[in-house]
């Protein structure tokens, strides 16, 4: 997980070989999909990844992430978090509601919780850049599915998905509240 976290989002991934902060539309458009499954398979055998050697470009790295979260077995925040999340988006204070996502962040596993922080900080500088027309809403729209996961009960999908993308959202714009407890006033 670290290795294709790192390859894809760090240094040598999408924030500087291949313009892809500044990627009009970044997380939007998929890749090819055999580019994909290649450096999947890469991935998974554990051989080793030199993006500036191999030709990927800016959407597959970001079809490649969007895919990792979506096969996850259990999504980032586990569906035992989800009542927590969906009860706390109806609050009507918004300093409630963050204080809720706080405590399911702080109670989120070890690798859990380290894997949203990094994809939250991740998709908070994608939404500071302008160039790219992503806003926290429409990242949200991308990963909220995949982040919160398809809740098991099918029935209640397409209620869901706005209270997954409001969750994703928030985490987005009050990052500094949930994960570090600090005042975005």
């Amino acid at each position: 997980v670290h290795q294709a976290r790192s390859a894809c989002t760090g240094s040598s991934g999408i924030n500087a070989e291949y313009g892809g902060l500044t990627s009009s539309g970044i997380y939007r458009i998929n890749g090819n999909n055999a580019s994909i499954q290649r450096i999947r398979f890469k991935f998974e055998h554990d051989e080793p990844v030199n993006l500036r050697e191999d030709e990927f470009d800016i959407n597959m790295l970001t079809g490649l992430i969007k895919l990792f979260l979506r096969e996850l077995p259990e999504p980032v925040i586990p569906f035992s978090q989800y009542a927590a999340i969906e009860h706390a988006i109806r609050l009507p204070n918004i300093a409630d509601t963050l204080d809720t996502f706080r405590s399911v962040y702080n109670d989120l596993p070890p690798p859990n919780k380290s894997t949203l922080e990094y994809i939250i900080r991740h998709l908070v500088r994608v939404a500071n850049i302008k160039e790219n027309l992503m806003t926290a809403n429409s990242l949200s729209i991308i990963f909220g599915p995949s982040l919160l996961g398809n809740y098991p009960d099918k029935a209640k999908l397409l209620v869901d998905l706005p209270n997954q993308n409001k969750a994703v959202e928030l985490f987005i714009v009050h990052y500094k509240a949930i994960l570090y407890n600090v005042s975005q006033v």
